[in-house]
């Protein structure tokens, strides 16, 4: 209790010198570890701003001691998802598909879990309970994930009449209704760059024209369901409604894109300067001769095949470097590769000694290694993966595999390619200069953007095009106007001119007739 009070009065202190009036602000990530942890970041970073800060946790998942940061309030939830969440996580399994070599389509692993998560938002909203605790909170903020998976959360703030905002790992153009070209904004679902093909443009044109006139990924009915009282909005109605986009993105490692002021590009949240390395990694560090490779596929795939396992196991053997490999397996080689379920990332791919970092390329990888200048082999498995990994070949930072059907020695001589050929390396740490230079820390970054929007709201920065349905944004109603004015003009035209045609010819004929007789 004592701790307690210190705690407020510290946070008293600090809102007092910054000038901050505290603020009361919950976060609904989705119930997924990753995203939860996510959150939490952001959370713990306006927290430390002087606000009381909550963040909404499923029943099962608080055994995993998620929130780390002692300024975070947790709000229990849903002891009933457990099933769900359990679904969920068999769904993310879909890496197994692809360790059997068989395809699948991105799109329909989104929009398969995209059903499973208006499952999630349906009980959810359906939770008096919930709703009730979140209501005597009397937040200021709500600040929900904006990934295509969940915006039918959007139902809660305005069932409640609580201004939100919206934070996520990508950013859609469709969702936040910016005026943009298919020909030159790539999905992050299709490995694709920003130069396309004429039938890449083409993918992108139909994709975006699905994406903005059918609900491909949330469910409207919500709306009716759970806010009865309150006018009849669609989903995508309700997103254009947040007082605030954030979009973990930027222009240094993804493509150069149109944004309107009320959309903020931040970077990586997970980038942090590196800590000292400590205990066996350290020591294995230490004892390299010729720089470190640091290999990981995230927390969700530490079980690999053996044929991949012995593949890249092999590829590491041709090295002079020494490995670390986040993985569940006994070490083939413990003298030149260490091996552990668990590897400090962020603190190893900010050592001097690392010289290339192997991954499947998820999203906060790829930003650590940019944040430490350490080049990229790409080893894409599913989702945003293969997209993430074209970047990094079209940016220079490093190449890409198919790790399935590349031989041991092909990716061990692409290994030697990005390690000794210095163009990858100088690329990336040119653009780790610039990055660090313009983005400094972004989770510190969002929560300022959060602090803004609860003192002065987002209206000003909204854009009326926002409100519009497509075609006006498109001015696909004035293109069709002028083409019918012009239609009609043209229809006009050839009547007079045939008019007078005919009446010049018929008249010249009754002329000659009559000088004839």
């Amino acid at each position: 209790m004592k701790s307690q009070i210190q705690f407020a009065v510290t946070l008293v202190f600090v809102a007092t010198l910054t000038g901050i009036t505290a603020k009361t602000v919950v976060f609904y990530p989705l119930p997924l570890t990753s995203y939860i942890v996510y959150h939490s970041s952001l959370a713990g970073a306006l927290a430390s701003l002087g606000h009381d800060v909550w963040i909404c946790v499923p029943a099962s998942l608080t055994a995993k001691h998620l929130i780390q940061d002692k300024s975070i309030n947790t709000l229990v939830y849903g002891e009933y998802l457990g099933d769900i969440v359990k679904q969920l996580y068999e769904q993310t399994r879909i890496a197994e598909t692809f360790w059997m070599n068989e395809t699948f389509s991105t799109i329909k692993l989104i929009v398969d879990f995209s059903k499973t998560f208006v499952k999630v938002a349906e009980v959810v909203l359906a939770d008096q309970i919930f709703v009730r605790k979140v209501r005597n909170l009397k937040p200021d903020l709500i600040v929900l994930e904006s990934t295509i998976l969940a915006p039918n959360m959007v139902v809660l703030p305005y069932m409640l009449d609580i201004p939100f905002a919206l934070v996520g790992t990508a950013h859609d153009p469709v969702q936040s209704k910016i005026p943009f070209s298919p020909a030159t904004t790539p999905y992050c679902l299709f490995d694709i760059s920003e130069k396309m093909t004429f039938f890449q443009r083409l993918q992108m044109t139909l994709f975006y024209f699905v994406h903005m006139n059918f609900e491909l990924f949330y469910d409207s009915s919500l709306v009716a369901k759970f806010a009865p009282h309150k006018p009849y909005k669609t989903i995508s109605q309700l997103v254009t409604e947040a007082e605030i986009f954030i979009a973990e993105v930027d222009h240094i490692l993804d493509y150069p894109r149109t944004v309107l002021p009320n959309t903020k590009l931040i970077g990586g949240s997970s980038t942090s300067p590196a800590k000292p390395l400590s205990g066996e990694f350290k020591k294995f560090v230490d004892e390299s001769k010729n720089g470190v490779v640091v290999m990981s596929f995230g927390s969700s795939v530490t079980n690999v095949p053996s044929y991949i396992v012995s593949k890249i196991a092999s590829a590491f053997r041709q090295l002079n470097q020494s490995v670390i490999w986040r993985i569940n397996i006994v070490s083939p080689d413990p003298k030149q590769i260490l091996t552990s379920t668990w590897v400090p990332q962020n603190d190893l791919l900010g050592h001097e000694k690392t010289k290339l970092f192997v991954s499947h390329c998820g999203k906060n990888g790829q930003y650590e290694a940019l944040y430490h200048g350490v080049p990229m082999l790409c080893l894409p498995i599913y989702a945003d993966q293969p997209y993430n990994s074209e970047r990094v070949v079209v940016k220079h930072f490093g190449l890409r595999a198919d790790m399935r059907q590349a031989s041991a020695d092909e990716l061990a001589a692409i290994m030697k390619e990005i390690i000794y050929n210095k163009t990858y390396t100088e690329n990336i740490q040119k653009a780790s200069r610039l990055y660090r230079e313009l983005y400094k820390l972004p989770k510190q970054e969002a929560a300022y953007w959060l602090d803004h929007v609860m003192k002065y709201g987002g209206e000003y920065m909204r854009s009326p095009g926002q409100k519009m349905p497509w075609y006006q944004i498109m001015v696909l109603d004035v293109v069709v106007f002028i083409i019918a004015v012009i239609a009609v003009l043209i229809f006009l035209m050839m009547y007079f001119i045939v008019k007078l045609w005919r009446c010049v010819f018929t008249d010249g004929q009754r002329f000659v007739k009559r000088k004839r007789e």
